[in-house]
């Protein structure tokens, strides 16, 4: 075993190394088996691996692996050890000699497959998904593993059946959105296309899988940044409460980590326990206040509280230590936009389109801004640009069409295109907001006979249908066809599309109990 240098480990970390070391001399003297002193290896291995000392970590796998070549706990655990330093061709050499032991172990099969898959080796991954994927523990791993092979084959048709059939058995996959979002396009449909997109968290998680052996491992942590390193992991997987059980045991081992503290908070939030999140999440920025993230999510943890003001003001903090953060800006208008506050909305909302201009969504949200604030002129230029970039969108048809038959100055208007964008998408959608919208371009180009109609039919559509809308609006909207007058209000005042909200921070304030 080579010399480790300890002088800069923390003393829990010197001590358990030292514990471990004294525990193998004692075995070595006893002139063991094989087996016993592979065994005494690999528990020294682990302690290393555990707390990042990867080039002891590794000789000692490799003795152990020497002197117990049947044994394939040690070079899994070598293979992960290659894996994560990225050492592509021992990575897939070590675990192939785990597969020579154990051919059906799943998690090497699922990540020999990601490692061939990394390497080009479409068809040898794609075997060891497709074997893995008969193991239930493992079916989402293998579902996505084989979404990409496909993919990368150009099967666009059955790589989105894959990631489809994965993110049902793991929801918060959001990593998996970006490559369906690409087999979408492959596809042709640039609207699912998009609408993944829009759902896509480059740091998000992937569907993961049961491996104990890594888990026997990870236990011997001793230090809090370890421990801080599994629960981010775990939480980038969705597993919010194992994230929550990694992060207690980081603030246990070190009480003054804001940055555990702020992780702990996060996780609290996503297991829905507002109240114990934001306390963590305060706490942590009084021990420091320059954490961009802990301001973010105390931000976010507010908005899902429906307490806009103190959610605005974190949302700053969060962009003044962090310029970059695109979800504040967007939250943060978002924020603005509900207060009633629009061209203050439209100010963040153009920022946030400045740093993703392909984004739909904040386009929209900045075109229906300007048109709260009365700047209809433009409203259409941005919603012009966005349709543009995305001429199959249907909202981005619908709001763009609504707008040109309704802006109140007469240079925005442009009834006759409204009108052939309009009766298109309704005919391929039948949908009620889009009935509304044809109503208006009826109405907007001389045809009130066929607005009254379309909009009596709209009404009593949504009445059959359950759908929320506001009927003080639709009603108003048909007296004045009737009275051969077109509309000059695209929204009521009320209308969602002015109350924007993260899905996150809508879906717990709508089960909220009423007061």
């Amino acid at each position: 075993m080579p010399t480790t240098d300890m002088s800069t480990l923390e003393t829990t970390v010197r001590a358990r190394i030292s514990a471990a070391h004294a525990e193998f001399d004692r075995l070595a003297q006893r002139k063991p088996s094989d087996s016993e002193l592979a065994g005494a290896y690999g528990e020294l291995g682990m302690v290393y691996h555990a707390q990042d000392l990867t080039t002891p970590a590794e000789v000692a796998y490799g003795n152990a692996f020497k002197l117990a070549p049947r044994d394939k706990r040690w070079p899994y655990l070598l293979a992960h050890l290659y894996a994560d330093a990225s050492k592509l061709p021992q990575a897939m050499k070590t675990f192939e000699a785990v597969q020579a032991i154990d051919e059906r172990d799943v998690p090497t099969q699922i990540y020999l497959g990601q490692l061939y898959l990394q390497n080009g080796e479409l068809d040898k991954a794609e075997r060891l998904f497709e074997k893995a994927r008969a193991a239930k523990d493992a079916q989402a791993a293998a579902l996505a593993g084989l979404g990409k092979v496909a993919l990368a084959k150009g099967q666009y048709s059955a790589s989105a059946n894959y990631f489809e059939e994965a993110l049902k058995l793991w929801p918060n996959a959001t990593r998996l959105r970006q490559p369906l979002a690409m087999a979408y396009r492959g596809l042709g449909d640039t609207a699912k296309a998009q609408a993944n997109l829009a759902r896509h968290v480059p740091n998000g998680a992937e569907p993961g899988l049961p491996d104990p052996i890594v888990d026997l491992m990870s236990s011997k942590v001793v230090v809090s940044r370890v421990l801080l390193r599994r629960g981010q992991r775990y939480g980038k997987e969705g597993k919010f409460d194992l994230a929550e059980k990694e992060f207690r045991a980081a603030v246990a081992s070190d009480p003054a980590n804001a940055e555990a503290i702020a992780n702990l908070g996060i996780s609290l939030a996503n297991l829905g326990r507002i109240e114990e999140a934001q306390n963590r999440l305060r706490e942590s920025l009084r021990l420091d206040n320059s954490n961009a993230l802990a301001h973010f999510s105390l931000a976010v943890v507010y908005d899902r509280q429906g307490l806009d003001a103190a959610a605005i003001e974190e949302y700053l903090a969060t962009i003044q230590r962090d310029p970059s953060n695109l979800q504040a800006l967007v939250y943060l208008a978002d924020a603005k936009m509900r207060l009633g506050f629009p061209a203050e909305a439209a100010m963040y909302y153009r920022q946030a389109l400045d740093k993703s201009p392909d984004s739909a969504r904040i386009a929209i949200s900045l075109g229906m801004a300007l048109v709260r604030a009365r700047r209809h002129a433009e409203a259409r230029k941005v919603l012009e640009a966005a349709h543009s970039l995305q001429p199959q969108n249907s909202e981005l048809i619908n709001l763009l069409a609504r707008l040109l038959v309704t802006a109140p100055e007469s240079k925005v208007r442009d009834g006759a295109r409204a009108l052939k964008m309009a009766k298109s998408l309704f005919e391929s959608t039948r949908s009620l907001a889009v009935g509304q919208t044809y109503a208006m371009a009826f109405a907007e180009t001389g045809n009130f006979e066929e607005a009254v109609k379309l909009q009596r039919e709209t009404i009593i559509g949504y009445e059959r249908s359950g759908a929320q809308a506001d009927r003080s609006f639709l009603e108003r909207n048909l007296r004045l066809y009737e009275q051969r007058k077109p509309a000059r209000e695209g929204w009521p005042a009320g209308d969602p599309v002015f109350q924007p909200r993260s899905p996150a921070a809508a879906r717990v304030i709508a089960q909220a109990p009423a007061s």
